[in-house]
């Protein structure tokens, strides 16, 4: 005598009034969290955002009381002859470029070297929404420290040289403003260009040595070696073109673009880099 069990087909989960149904549909923002909690959750990101405010407001302070000559009590001037306020004061700058630029190849180039890329466009098979999530997040936590820190250097060197009786400069001066912005917007523009080398090359070193040697030190360097008759093309090159809107004092040379040709000539450079990091995660396997 054989029996035949009998199943019972599974009852599908009636909701229960006032329970939100859980919803597991993949978002931009989830993954804007999810890049935003990589990033907070490193030890080294906050020690980036400390050492471009030690290196831009530190350093630019200690210019000033070294061209104010009040660090050795020699007066006004000391240190600072032939330099306009802003450059004095924004001394910092040059060294926080270059870490603002690496930071940025990081964070693009990072998950590369540890694999844990597949993972990451494996949970977002779009690949795009990763890459804007990654230069969202880098923009709003580099590019807040790096605009307080220009400000504060600003406002604290001038002061730092008025007291001193050096030559200062006001924030309503012609041009004081658009270059202490202009300086801001640089250095974060630098830094989403270095995210999308490390997208696009997905090698950090290779990416630090792009940005490093072809967008900060190439340009300038081409400009010391070839001839004048190269200045028209030069110019248009990506830190060329944002000498002309982070200083302040008139170029009589015409070796730069006027401010405005130059921030959107300097934008297309970032796009570029952009849109190549874009292809490139699209058509291109982990």
């Amino acid at each position: 005598m054989t029996t035949t069990a009998l199943t019972t087909p599974a009852t599908p989960a009636v909701p229960v009034p006032g329970q939100r149904r859980a919803d597991v549909s993949l978002t931009f923002a989830r993954v804007l969290r999810s890049e935003w909690i990589k990033a907070v959750t490193l030890r080294s990101t906050w020690i980036m955002l400390a050492s471009i405010v030690v290196l831009t407001a530190g350093f630019g302070v200690v210019a000033a009381l070294t061209a104010s000559g009040a660090t050795d009590g020699s007066g006004p001037g000391f240190g600072g002859e032939g330099r306009d306020p802003l450059s004095i004061v924004f001394t910092g700058t040059h060294p926080a470029l270059l870490l603002v630029g690496v930071a940025g190849a990081l964070v693009g180039a990072r998950e590369y070297a540890s694999g844990l890329i597949r993972s990451t466009l494996a949970a977002v098979p779009a690949r795009l929404p990763v890459l804007a999530a990654k230069i969202l997040v880098f923009s709003a936590l580099t590019g807040v420290v790096v605009l307080a820190s220009t400000l504060v250097v600003f406002f604290a060197g001038m002061a730092v040289l008025g007291d001193a009786g050096a030559t200062t400069v006001g924030w309503s001066d012609d041009g004081v403003a658009r270059a202490v912005l202009g300086t801001a917007a640089y250095l974060t523009g630098l830094g989403i260009t270095g995210v999308a080398l490390g997208v696009l090359l997905r090698s950090i070193g290779g990416s630090i040595a792009a940005l490093i040697g072809g967008v900060v030190f190439l340009p300038t360097l081409a400009t010391m070696v070839l001839p004048e008759s190269w200045d028209g093309v030069l110019k248009f090159l990506p830190s060329n073109a944002a000498n002309s809107f982070t200083t302040f004092t008139p170029d009589a040379s015409g070796a730069f673009l006027d401010a405005t040709t130059g921030a959107v000539v300097f934008t297309t450079w970032v796009l570029a880099a952009v849109i190549g990091a874009a292809v490139s995660l699209r058509t291109r396997d982990a």
